[in-house]
């Protein structure tokens, strides 16, 4: 259910719409507000729009809506600004007979609406005492992320090193642990050989165990899937079972040829722009690794002096990097330079959403260098994604790790509301410059 939220908030927005206006009838018993519902009924189709649009920005389509608290605070920001932002739209539109009585009732509605259609997802939550089993730096960082912070699954209210212990003192460790802390279950953050041997352990001791609970914890905290728990998934099964990647082609195709058409005159604009500021090409191509590590021909807005990899190499960009133009600066911070990759969608090589498209030499070093790296490449690149909207720009083999759990979160909960979340905070992206270089 939680996949589809946006459709189901849009036909209640709509329907909280419709009813406002016969409330306000009966409220103040005047006709005059049907016969503007008539005249303004092509509007009121796309009103639901901004408060689904909204909830995208604000994250109530994530995982962390599920907590109540989370969920209701978003939804009551989002109500403040669909107020607002209606009512500024009908000052503008001179559409000054709308009655403001009307847009509160719908807003009201709307949250109670909204809210009720999230309360299944605030029973599943469960009030476990967790005790987290680690190992390592990158472990003990990651149990301090959740230390006495609520999950689904409960609350973690401690964690240990296992490497500081040997078999003997584990044992009894654990006993110690689970009879005085009174701990519900263990979560592990351990590579899958050390958590093969730990889950053997704590089955013959009989204490219950949680492999997935820490996955959990991150996808709705960060919005990532750490790698370190990543082979819980199976991502290929996933992607194969899911509904929604059929009609997500379809929509790729039909969506980016609508907007090559009706961006043709930006286009012009910039290329003009581009040409004016620096000689050499509009366009730049460069070859990218695709689904499956199929390789294709990208095409993007030129940002950079020609032939400005041709005492390095290929590299990746760095702040404030001299290579690139005046006008490729601002084409960058609003990545309006992705905006020819629309034909590479059109062709089927790219889609709307998906992990960044990346060189092959980049491919193969990071391989190499990172567990789980040629998942990514289970599904087609995007021109934006959820690691473009929520990670910092590459530049090394931290940011790009980082990244990666980015792209392993977006696989496993590739859906409608989530793609939709990601287009709302590209538009974000689009008009305010935000994380872009």
């Amino acid at each position: 259910m939680q996949k589809y939220l946006p459709l189901f908030d849009y036909v209640v927005s709509l329907t909280a719409l419709y009813a406002s206006f016969w409330l306000h009838l009966l409220l103040r018993g005047n006709p005059h507000v049907l016969r503007l519902l008539s005249l303004l009924s092509d509007l009121l189709f796309l009103a639901p729009l901004l408060p689904v649009f909204l909830n995208a920005v604000l994250g109530t389509y994530s995982r962390r809506s599920r907590f109540a608290l989370f969920a209701s605070s978003r939804l009551i920001v989002s109500s403040i600004l669909t107020f607002f932002i209606f009512t500024t739209a009908l000052f503008y539109l001179r559409i000054f007979e709308f009655p403001r009585l009307i847009i509160l009732l719908w807003v009201f509605m709307n949250f109670i609406f909204f809210y009720s259609l999230r309360i299944p997802f605030f029973r599943k939550r469960e009030n476990g005492r967790l005790f987290v089993l680690y190992r390592g730096e990158k472990g003990r960082k990651m149990f301090e992320d959740m230390h006495w912070k609520s999950t689904i699954r409960g609350t973690v209210v401690g964690g240990t090193d296992i490497n500081t212990l040997s078999q003997e003192e584990l044992r009894d460790y654990l006993r110690h642990i689970v009879q005085d802390l009174s701990v519900d279950r263990f979560l592990l953050i351990l590579e899958p050989e050390e958590r093969s041997r730990v889950t053997a352990f704590l089955e013959e001791e009989g204490i219950e165990y949680d492999l997935r609970g820490a996955l959990y914890f991150f996808e709705e905290r960060h919005g990532q899937v750490k790698l370190v728990l990543a082979d819980l998934v199976d991502y290929p099964k996933m992607l194969e079972e899911n509904p929604y990647l059929p009609f997500k082609e379809a929509f790729d195709r039909i969506i980016s040829c609508i907007l090559l058409l009706l961006l043709s005159p930006l286009f012009a604009v910039l290329a003009l722009l581009i040409r004016l500021d620096s000689p050499g090409p509009v366009f730049y191509r460069q070859v990218r690794v695709g689904k499956d590590g199929k390789i294709f021909t990208l095409c993007k807005f030129r940002t950079m002096v020609p032939d400005a990899e041709r005492e390095t190499g290929a590299v990746l960009a760095q702040k404030n990097d001299p290579r690139i133009t005046r006008i490729g600066r601002i084409l960058r911070k609003t990545r309006l330079d992705e905006l020819p990759q629309l034909w590479n969608v059109l062709r089927g090589e790219m889609s709307l959403i998906g992990p960044r498209p990346e060189r092959p030499e980049f491919v193969e070093q990071w391989k190499k260098l990172i567990p789980h790296y040629e998942t990514r490449l289970l599904v087609k690149p995007g021109i934006t994604g959820w690691a473009q909207v929520c990670g910092r720009y590459d530049e090394g083999p931290e940011t790009v790790w980082e990244k990666l759990e980015y792209d392993l979160y977006y696989l496993r909960n590739l859906s409608p509301s989530l793609d939709l979340e990601i287009l709302a905070r590209t538009i974000l992206v689009v008009l305010f410059g935000k994380g872009a270089r």
